[in-house]
């Protein structure tokens, strides 16, 4: 979702919403490339069986806790991932200041 550099334009419900999409496809991206990567060892004969079903069985659980962050209201998503992934929130926000109202730096 393309957003304002600074948020300015924005409400709070529309930036919580457009961090919830962003880290909903780089979780997704984390979880399914290494799967890739297992599964094209495998088609290339360098990946057995056995490692393969330690990828899925770790990509099921993974997914599952994805499923569990992702079926919550946005705004708790957004404070999810405030606190679990700081990392990544705070450059996202580098790149996606709040509102106003809910930007720290402005208090």
């Amino acid at each position: 979702m393309p957003l304002p550099k600074e948020g300015k334009d924005m409400d709070h419900k529309d930036w919580e919403q457009a961090l919830a999409d962003d880290y909903c496809s780089y979780r997704w991206a984390r979880l399914l490339e290494p799967l890739c990567e297992t599964f094209q060892g495998w088609k290339a004969g360098t990946i057995g069986y056995e490692e393969v079903d330690r990828a899925l069985e770790a990509a099921y659980k993974e997914k599952c806790a994805l499923n569990n962050l992702f079926c919550q209201r946005v705004d708790r998503i957004a404070n999810l991932v405030r606190w679990w992934d700081v990392e990544w929130f705070e450059a996202w926000v580098e790149e996606h200041r709040p509102p106003a109202h809910l930007d720290p730096d402005q208090a």
